[in-house]
């Protein structure tokens, strides 16, 4: 069925129906928000862009945002969260996965700023890292895109990007917040009655289910 959102109102009722829904298309025949809305909406800054939407939703705690689909960039309702949760974190503690060796060291940097900070967004992260755009960088965003994949933080909304003179410029900057910190009281309640494997199966399921056909083996490998 062809659906096309026009209204912020339309786009959260259409991603809590389907329970997530990635940002961009994953594969052909999974629905996704650019793949919803109108090319022309993007980018104008109005309150009818799904460029702004993802920010508002993540900042109101409408639905979840950021890579979360797999390390995709995407969007999950309270319905599903907690199943996407179980899926992709990690029984082991933090600290437990830094001394078996699983976790990079800048991996390990990051999540100790968030474990002091609580929330952080990229220009305060890449500073208190200390990594610029010649040296570090890419670190530091694989970083933060595994901690969002294992569900550690997520994108909080955005803050403005601000000048050495004090003066707003460009296009504002995530910010990012630990999950524990940001997730609305009951999101998580169902992810401890899951295995993993039992999580990523009721992800499959919702995606055959809302996809035109896809298949099983093709969602697992994108996904997982």
């Amino acid at each position: 069925m062809s659906v096309t959102l026009t209204t912020y109102e339309d786009f959260l009722t259409r991603v809590e129906t389907l329970g997530f829904m990635a940002l961009s298309p994953l594969l052909p025949g999974l629905p996704s928000l650019s793949g919803e809305t109108p090319e022309n909406l993007w980018h104008t800054g109005l309150d009818t862009d799904p460029w702004r939407w993802k920010d508002r939703a993540a900042e109101e705690k409408s639905l979840a945002y950021g890579c979360i689909l797999g390390g995709h960039k995407g969007f999950i309702s309270e319905r599903m969260y907690s199943t996407f949760y179980a899926a992709f974190h990690s029984s082991l503690s933090m600290p437990e996965r830094w001394e078996a060796g699983i976790i990079s060291q800048r991996t390990w940097q990051l999540w100790q700023l968030f474990e002091e900070k609580s929330k952080l967004n990229i220009s305060q992260v890449r500073q208190s890292l200390g990594v610029g755009r010649k040296q570090g960088l890419r670190t530091v965003d694989n970083a933060i895109q595994q901690l969002q994949k294992e569900y550690y933080i997520t994108i909080d909304g955005n803050d403005p990007k601000i000048s050495v003179k004090g003066k707003i410029y460009g296009w504002p900057v995530n910010r990012y917040r630990r999950v524990i910190d940001w997730a609305p009281a009951g999101w998580l309640d169902n992810s401890m009655g899951l295995s993993a494997t039992e999580a990523r199966e009721l992800i499959l399921d919702e995606c055959v289910a809302m996809s035109d056909g896809v298949t099983r083996e093709e969602l697992a490998k994108k996904l997982f």
